[in-house]
């Protein structure tokens, strides 16, 4: 009788036991993994406005992935002013190496990540530029990752519609701002247009502390190209697009990414008309996720998002995704799990499929954008 009483307890309790552990198997499959980012981003100076539309971006994004957008993760972002500098990048990065992050995002200017990042390469503590386009930054090692799309994938991309194009233009003339992007975007540009039977009239250097540019536009006038190419930070690329359409300039002005910016037609003004860039994103993509992050963007900050908003948005996501698998979200976990973000292992953004390649560089669609009545439009030549 007592025996038969006891087996029967421990047969409830086992069940009940049981009852239990299937409960709790699914609230410590989805136990959120904390990602500990930071994100060295320019928020003063010059260049301000990259950094501050990056910080929208990211913001934005951890603030849905925080609400449930992808189970099993959260994310925690720390950013600090880099300055747009070497010496505030590495100040920021020294914050993050002793908070144990377990990734960095930015710096925002590639000239100062090809600085930096060598650190954080021999920290082990995984980087992600996510506006740096210029040549050498992946190579720096296999933490360095780069989802910005390339100078190199983009101005030929940009280069190739515009020559196939109506306006199938036969001379061209390239400006080459004074900074370290400009000096390595512009032969990109000249191979571009070699590659296309686009004859370089001339190219025009910018000197250091140009602030009249009134004797380039001048300059640019008399080539009369059937394009001019412009590659240059929006202190010189603002002046130089007011200047030229002052001296009479009217032909399509094509520009390298740091064009990308709603500061660059709020600087410009009605100048920045026909500037035709190329871009992972546009604002006059009409699909209907892109239509309701556009709205609920403007809600969040009452301003049209750009691309160094929508781009730092997506890759917060690629963040999250990356740490989605589980397991610790360590410097060397989330290093390896960034890296299996290829070939068909790729990720949906905003911007399309994301994958790197196979030197850590970001693959997704290129589209090219112009600005017609102060507004990016989708490109389409008369």
């Amino acid at each position: 009788m007592h025996r038969t009483r006891f087996t029967l307890r421990l047969t409830l309790l086992g069940a009940a036991l049981l009852a239990l552990a299937a409960l709790a198997g699914p609230a410590a499959a989805q136990r959120a993994v904390t990602v500990n980012v930071g994100a060295a981003l320019t928020l003063t100076g010059t260049n301000q406005a990259y950094g501050l539309s990056s910080r929208r971006g990211i913001d934005m994004a951890a603030k849905e992935i925080n609400a449930g957008a992808v189970p099993g993760v959260r994310i925690n972002v720390k950013t600090v002013d880099d300055l747009g500098t070497p010496q505030g990048a590495a100040a920021a990065y020294g914050i993050f190496f002793r908070d144990g992050v377990s990734a960095i995002m930015g710096p925002t200017l590639s000239s100062v990540a090809l600085t930096v990042d060598h650190f954080a390469q021999g920290a082990r503590i995984p980087v992600l530029g996510i506006s740096n386009t210029q040549p050498g930054i992946t190579e720096i090692g296999t933490f360095i990752f780069r989802p910005a799309l390339t100078e190199n994938v983009l101005l030929p991309d940009l280069v190739k519609t515009v020559a196939t194009s109506s306006l199938a233009p036969k001379t061209a003339v390239l400006i080459q701002g004074a900074d370290e992007f400009a000096v390595t975007s512009a032969p990109i540009f000249a191979g571009a247009f070699e590659a296309n039977q686009i004859a370089l009239a001339k190219t025009i250097v910018v000197p250091p502390g140009t602030t009249d540019f009134t004797a380039i536009a001048a300059e640019v006038k008399a080539a009369d190209p059937d394009v001019v190419a412009i590659t240059a930070l929006p202190a010189e690329g603002v002046p130089l697009l007011k200047a030229l359409r002052a001296a009479g300039v009217r032909k399509k002005v094509l520009g390298s990414n740091a064009f990308n910016t709603q500061e660059i037609i709020k600087g410009a003004g009605a100048a920045a008309n026909g500037l035709i860039v190329a871009t992972p994103w546009t604002v006059a993509d009409t699909s209907e996720r892109n239509v309701e992050w556009v709205k609920a963007f403007k809600k969040e900050y009452k301003r049209t998002p750009d691309q160094f908003a929508a781009t730092a948005y997506a890759y917060t996501y690629v963040v999250a995704q990356a740490a989605k698998g589980g397991g610790a979200a360590s410097q060397a976990a989330m290093q390896t799990k960034l890296a299996a973000i290829t070939g068909q292992n790729g990720v949906p953004t905003l911007l399309g499929k994301f994958r790197f390649d196979a030197n850590r560089n970001g693959i997704t669609p290129v589209r090219v954008q112009q600005v017609l009545g102060g507004k990016f439009t989708l490109f389409e030549a008369e």
